[in-house]
């Protein structure tokens, strides 16, 4: 008689195997998906179905990494949990993936600030990227920027910047509010190299300055030196002067030959901007910029001059072009006397003071050789310059604290000194890559993919899963039939 199997113990072991079924399944389904993780991670790969491709990086760009053939990295400058982190990781993956000698990495500047410092790290989302021992920062995670810093940076030959000393200028290696390491720091990032110059020392300005800067001297400069910066000039040479309140470095003859002279006072200012800020009445404010390629995108920001003197513009000067970049608000007013506040007055005295605005910093544009053959003049071409003709530039600002450690990441100061700077270089016409603006663009369906979606969302997948569903139902109740005795 053959032995019948109790119910219960049926039902235990159809459980038993269902559930193994169900674990091996959900192992083999982690396993596969874990493995797909990890290649994933190992080969980074990506496409692009948008129409415009405008999730991948332009062909310029892809045609300026081919350039690059050792390991190049790149640091961003994120804090943790910065929601804007994640789209810089994307695209700086897109970077690595177009070329293997490209790497990245992420440092945070709260956790890390020694470090940020040392890579002249001003604002979240500046990234460094070093190669073959130059460097150069990427103020901002975007294509544009960041194609630009490298083109910059594959360049083999760096432009020098001279900083004058010997007469108690600012230094470049000081760390303190008053040093301008920050400056130098950030001139390093665009791809410059700096050096000091002593004209003590030698005759004539090295011939690979392409900028000579005076940051504040507190003595006089020597005639011979003053004659060495004039030969600079005339030979095509940039110069950028920076000074403070009554001390002009022995330069204000030099200076009022292009068309800048100087006085002995200091610019004082109080208004609700200033107040807003917590500027103090000695920490004048500029809201008002020249039409200039250097300020062509001041527009609605502040930059502020701690301690600074005013400069008077003479537009009378032959072969010399006076510009003013930055003025100050009608508020501010002079005051002459040194020993002002020791008097503690402050306040405007109209009897005394010269009333605002003033200019703060302003820009010589200087032409050399002028050929002055009267049968051979023409009419210049607007935008263009008369040929024969060759131009040099002198900037001078009329304050130096607005550049140093303690004030250059303070509003655009930091900005308007690079601006500078590249300009007086001639860097200011780099290739620049833009992208136009995305706009969503909607989905246009021929009218059979319209019933082909249809058909297959609205019927086929609702009736298989009906289907499904009766199978299953009918598959159960077969298993639990009572077999006969």
């Amino acid at each position: 008689m053959r032995k019948q199997v109790s119910l219960p113990y049926k039902a235990s072991k159809r459980s038993l195997i269902y559930g193994s079924s169900s674990a091996a399944a959900i192992i083999l389904v982690a396993g596969i998906l874990i493995f797909a993780n990890l290649l994933a991670q190992r080969f980074f790969g990506r496409w692009d179905f948008t129409r415009d491709r405008s999730q991948s990086l332009t062909a310029v760009s892809r045609a300026l990494l081919k350039e690059i053939n050792k390991p190049l990295t790149m640091t961003a400058f994120y804090p943790e949990g910065a929601s804007e982190r994640q789209k810089a990781k994307e695209l700086l993956q897109i970077y690595a993936y177009q070329n293997s000698h490209i790497s990245f990495s992420f440092v945070d500047p709260d956790r890390h600030p020694l470090k940020a410092k040392e890579a002249g790290y001003r604002y979240p989302g500046n990234i460094l990227i070093e190669y073959e021992g130059r460097r150069q920062m990427a103020d901002r995670p975007e294509e544009e920027a960041i194609s630009e810093t490298i083109r910059k940076i594959l360049k083999t030959e760096q432009k020098v910047v001279y900083f004058l000393t010997g007469h108690g200028e600012r230094s470049l290696e000081d760390s303190r509010r008053e040093g301008l390491l920050t400056a130098r720091r950030s001139l390093e990032n665009e791809g410059y190299q700096t050096r000091t110059l002593n004209l003590l020392h030698q005759a004539e300005v090295p011939k690979d300055a392409a900028v000579v800067v005076v940051a504040g001297p507190q003595q006089p400069l020597f005639s011979q030196e003053i004659q060495a910066l004039k030969q600079y000039l005339e030979h095509g040479g940039r110069l950028l002067v920076m000074l403070e309140p009554f001390r002009d470095g022995g330069l204000k003859e030099f200076l009022a030959r292009y068309g800048i002279d100087l006085n002995n006072g200091i610019i004082l200012d109080q208004n609700q901007v200033s107040a807003a800020l917590g500027a103090s009445a000695v920490m004048p404010i500029a809201i008002k910029y020249g039409h200039h390629r250097i300020t062509q995108d001041f527009t609605n920001v502040v930059t502020i001059y701690p301690l600074a003197r005013p400069l008077l513009l003479k537009r009378d000067i032959p072969d010399v072009h006076v510009i003013e970049l930055a003025s100050t608000s009608p508020t501010s007013w002079e005051k002459t006397d040194k020993d002002f506040g020791k008097a503690g007055k402050l306040e405007y005295d109209p009897k005394q003071d010269r009333k605002g605005p003033f200019t703060l910093a302003a820009l010589a544009d200087i032409t050399l050789n002028r050929e002055a053959n009267p049968e051979k003049e023409k009419a210049p071409t607007p935008g263009k310059e008369p040929e024969g003709e060759k131009k040099t530039h002198l900037a001078v600002f009329g304050d130096v604290d607005f550049a140093s450690n303690g004030y250059f990441n303070l509003s655009m100061n930091g900005d308007l000194f690079l601006n500078t700077v590249n300009y007086l270089a001639a860097e200011e016409q780099q290739i620049v890559i833009r992208r136009a603006d995305r706009k969503g663009q909607p989905l246009m369906l021929a009218g059979w993919q319209y019933w082909v979606i249809f058909v297959t969302s609205m019927v086929f997948l609702p009736l298989l899963m009906v289907v499904a569903g009766i199978s299953a139902y009918v598959r159960r109740r077969a298993h639990r039939g009572i077999p006969a005795r």
